[in-house]
């Protein structure tokens, strides 16, 4: 957001809910990158789990039943 932005809303609606708005609008953006990182991590997790689970089944199939 723009200087002029912030200004633009301050003198439409008043000091105290244009410093709301812009408030709002930062906890917002940063809010969203870190559900982005969360998201990501949660990605690789799955790729990660996904990856062991496969690496344990061919494992046991190549091992021989005992008699």
């Amino acid at each position: 957001m723009q200087m002029d932005d912030a200004l633009s809303i301050i003198t439409n609606v008043g000091f105290p809910a244009g410093l709301c708005f812009i408030l709002l609008r930062h906890i917002l953006h940063t809010m969203e990158e870190k559900l982005d990182k969360l998201d990501l991590s949660l990605h690789e997790l799955i790729e990660v789990i996904k990856e062991l689970n496969d690496g344990n089944r061919h494992s046991s199939k190549s091992r021989k039943p005992d008699e």
